[in-house]
C-alpha cells in the first residue's frame, strides 16, 4: 500500500510539474516582490507581495530552489491563490533539509496560460543543531547508582535531553533514557555495578528532534565494596566441629559478616552471616577427617558485599583408630579377661561389646583400661567380643577385629 501511494504521488507532482512547464513565460505578468525568506530548524520560511495584473486571472504561485546562488533551480512547490503569498520549506515529501544549511529561492506567479518572470533570488540559512550540553555534573559514591545534573544550554529551543552511558570515555556511548523539558536537567541512573567506572554524556534535542552532538562527557564510581575482614583463621575445636575467627573490616559502615564454607576453592557458598560485633563464628555438624576451607566477606550499610580472596582451610579432626590386638582369655573362676592394645592420639576410653546370639549384642563395659574381665557369662556358651576407641571430643572409632570365646 505504502509504494502504491507513493507511485501515485510520484505520478501526480509529474503531471503538475509537466503542465507548469507547458506554460509560457509571459513578460507581462510581473516577477514577485517583497521576498522575505527566515531560516528555521530545518526549514524555511518564505513569505512575499502579491501580484497584480490587470485583465488577468493569476492561480498561484511557484517556489524555485537551489543550493548555489547561480542555480539550478529546481521547482518544490507551490501556493494557489494571489492572495497565497506564504511558503514553508521542510524538504518536501520523504526529504529534509539540512542544519546550518544556505538555500536559494526564486518565486514566479502563473496563470492558466503564462508564468511570469522569476523573481530576484533570495537566501536563507537553516537553524545550527541545538546548542550541546558542556556543563555535566556526575555524583560518585552511591550504592549502585550515579546522580547526574547538568547546566541547560541558552538555547530555548531544546524540548528534551537524551541521556548516554558508556564504560570508555572514548565510547561507544548507548542512549539509556530522556529527560523531557528544558529545565528537566535531573537523572539517576540505578542498578548499576559495585565499584564501577561509568561515563556520561548528555545531548539537547529541539522540538523538530535534531539532536546536538556529544561534545562533553563525565565520569563517575559507584560505591566501592566495603573491606573485607582480616586475618581469617579456622581452627577445630571438636567433634565436627570448627572455630573461624577474624580481625574487622577497616570500612566504618560495616553491619555484617557473611561466611562461606566449602570442600574446595570453586564450591564456597553461604552458611551464616553475624552481625559486626561478632568476630567468630562456630560451625558444626562437619565430617570427621574432612579439609574445609572458610573466606569472610564484609557487608555494608547499603548491602554491598566486599570479595575477599582470603581464605582459610581446616582438616576436622578424624575419628579415632579402632583398637587391634584383642584377645581373649577364660579365667579360672570362669571369667573371661578381654585384652587389647592402646590406641594412640587423643583417645580417653574404650567400650566393649559382646553378644552370644546371632543377633542379641550389648555394651559390657566402658573402661580407660585396655583390659577388662567379664564376669557375666555362662558355662557351654560362645561370646563374642568387639571394642571401641573414643577420643576426647567424644567421636567413636569403628569396631576391632570380633574375637570369641566358649565357656567350659
Amino acid at each position: 500500500m505504502k509504494k502504491f501511494m507513493l507511485m501515485i504521488m510520484g505520478i501526480l507532482l509529474i503531471s503538475s510539474c509537466t503542465t507548469l512547464q507547458k506554460r509560457k513565460i509571459y513578460s507581462n505578468i510581473p516577477p514577485v516582490t517583497g521576498i522575505s525568506a527566515k531560516g528555521g530548524i530545518k526549514s524555511v520560511q518564505l513569505k512575499w507581495n502579491p501580484v497584480n495584473v490587470e485583465n488577468m486571472h493569476i492561480d498561484g504561485y511557484i517556489v524555485y530552489r537551489s543550493s548555489s546562488k547561480t542555480g539550478p533551480f529546481k521547482e518544490i512547490g507551490r501556493t494557489r491563490g494571489v492572495f497565497s503569498t506564504e511558503y514553508l520549506d521542510n524538504g518536501g515529501f520523504l526529504k529534509h533539509l539540512e542544519n546550518s544549511a544556505t538555500y536559494f529561492y526564486k518565486i514566479s506567479a502563473f496563470s492558466k496560460q503564462f508564468v511570469g518572470t522569476p523573481s530576484a533570488v533570495v537566501s536563507a540559512t537553516t537553524q545550527p543543531p541545538p546548542e550541546a550540553v558542556t556543563d555535566i555534573y556526575a555524583k560518585s559514591g552511591l550504592p549502585r547508582m550515579v546522580i547526574l545534573q547538568w547546566k541547560p544550554p541558552k538555547d530555548r529551543s531544546v524540548a528534551y535531553y537524551n541521556i548516554y552511558r558508556s564504560l570508555s570515555k572514548k565510547g561507544p556511548f548507548k542512549k539509556i533514557g530522556r529527560n523531557k523539558g528544558y529545565v528537566n536537567t535531573f537523572f539517576v541512573d540505578k542498578g548499576l555495578k559495585d565499584q564501577s567506572t561509568y561515563y556520561y554524556s548528555v545531548t539537547s534535542v529541539n522540538y523538530d528532534g535534531v539532536e546536538s552532538d556529544i561534545v562533553a562527557s563525565v565520569k563517575a564510581v559507584t560505591k566501592y565494596r566495603p573491606q573485607n575482614a582480616r586475618k581469617v583463621t579456622a581452627t577445630p575445636v571438636g567433634a565436627g566441629t570448627v572455630l573461624v575467627q577474624w580481625w574487622p573490616s577497616y570500612t566504618s559502615d560495616v553491619t555484617n559478616y557473611i561466611i562461606y564454607r566449602g570442600r574446595s576453592l570453586e564450591s564456597l557458598s553461604k552458611i551464616a552471616e553475624v552481625t559486626s560485633d561478632k568476630l567468630s563464628y562456630k560451625d558444626s555438624n562437619l565430617d570427621p577427617g574432612t579439609t574445609y576451607y572458610y573466606k569472610v566477606d564484609a557487608l555494608d550499610k547499603d548491602n554491598i558485599e566486599g570479595k575477599s580472596k582470603e581464605v582459610a582451610s581446616v582438616t576436622t579432626y578424624p575419628i579415632p583408630d579402632a583398637p587391634k590386638g584383642i584377645s581373649v582369655k577364660e579365667l579360672d573362676d570362669g571369667s573371661v579377661l578381654i585384652q587389647w592394645d592402646r590406641v594412640q592420639g587423643y583417645v580417653v576410653k574404650y567400650i566393649l561389646f559382646k553378644r552370644h546370639f546371632i543377633i542379641l549384642s550389648e555394651k559390657v563395659a566402658e573402661t580407660e583400661d585396655n583390659s577388662f574381665i567379664d564376669k557375666n557369662v555362662k558355662k557351654n556358651t560362645t561370646y563374642y567380643y568387639w571394642v571401641k576407641s573414643v577420643d576426647k571430643y567424644g567421636q567413636i572409632s569403628r569396631n576391632s577385629p570380633v574375637v570369641s570365646i566358649k565357656i567350659r
